[in-house]
């Protein structure tokens, strides 16, 4: 397994934080990217790759909806490539 950083203005990054844009939880939220409320905003956390399978990672300390910790997942799209990858790190 791999922890991995996807490029900044790659498909794969435009593809993640779209699936954040439209997640239920951001429903109805001026700024669903950054969704910021008392200085906090939606960071992404890493995307880990096992073999073919890759999951982004986001959290947000203090999410307006919830006023909660909140994280989300997504898969990968089919479209991600080894290109896309800004830096790794293997994990044991």
């Amino acid at each position: 397994m791999e922890l991995i950083i996807v490029q900044k203005d790659s498909p794969e990054w435009e593809y993640m934080w779209s699936w954040l844009e439209t997640h239920p939880i951001n429903k109805e939220i001026e700024e669903p990217r950054v969704a910021l409320h008392e200085g906090e905003a939606w960071q992404y956390m890493g995307s880990f790759k096992n073999k073919d399978k890759v999951v982004h990672q986001f959290r947000h300390r203090k999410h307006p909806v919830t006023n909660n910790r909140y994280t989300a997942s997504v898969s990968g799209s089919d479209d991600f490539t080894n290109e896309q990858i800004e830096d790794s790190l293997k994990i044991k």
